[in-house]
């Protein structure tokens, strides 16, 4: 039992240890070598464990961005932008606490890393699945027609969670402090609420510039 706790937090350690060296060298410019000495282990202790660079980046993606969060439940009497705000607010906390991860996901993604790149589209389509579910009993009622839904919720988890792309893909700003950021997203947060919920439910054309722009979330410290 000793031998299996003293392996499961060396373990710990490894994925520890690479996370930050991850998150402050990039993926590619981290070696075996310096997660090891990070962890205060050998070389060879940490390929008991995991083969590859590679396997170690996979595994911190598995444990650590699994696409069955919990998304806030809401009372059956909420109006369609309680739904949407919930679930985008729940969206803006996953990517806040995981923002390190995250941007080496997009970026091993973009470099052709497929189980990255797999990840990061469950990601997405388990979001964008949650709130369509949400939304579907609104069809019912009347207040959104018919295949609503589901274009809603694709436009509502595209402008939420791309739009951050621009922010995961560059170093975070250290300057604003986690209580600051937490305001400017929600003040993001309303703007896209406002964008994509306008009075009717008639949904935004994304194509013809509703969607916003790294501009604007930039303006927002996002």
């Amino acid at each position: 039992m000793q031998r299996s706790e003293k392996s499961s937090q060396t373990r710990q350690h490894i994925l520890d240890a690479s996370m930050h060296l991850f998150s402050r060298h990039g993926y590619p410019n981290t070696t075996v070598r310096e997660i090891a000495q990070e962890a205060g282990i050998t070389d060879a202790a940490i390929y008991y464990h995991f083969a590859t660079k590679g396997d170690l980046l996979h595994e911190l993606i598995d444990t650590r961005l699994r696409p069955g969060h919990s998304t806030p439940e809401c009372t059956g009497d909420a109006s369609i932008r309680e739904v949407v705000q919930a679930v985008m607010h729940h969206v803006a906390r996953v990517i806040d606490e995981n923002r390190d991860l995250l941007r080496i996901v997009l970026r091993e993604g973009l470099a052709g890393d497929p189980a990255a790149a797999f990840r990061y589209r469950q990601l997405i389509d388990a979001s964008e699945s949650r709130l369509r579910g949400r939304l579907l009993s609104f069809e019912t009622t009347g207040a959104l027609a018919a295949g609503e839904a589901r274009q809603l919720a694709g436009q509502i988890i595209f402008t939420t969670i791309i739009a951050f792309e621009d922010m995961l893909l560059l170093r975070p700003d250290r300057s604003v402090s986690s209580a600051g950021r937490r305001l400017q997203t929600q003040a993001f947060l309303s703007r896209c609420i406002d964008r994509l919920l306008p009075a009717t439910c008639n949904l935004p054309n994304l194509v013809s510039g509703d969607a916003l722009t790294g501009r604007e979330c930039r303006e927002y410290g996002l």
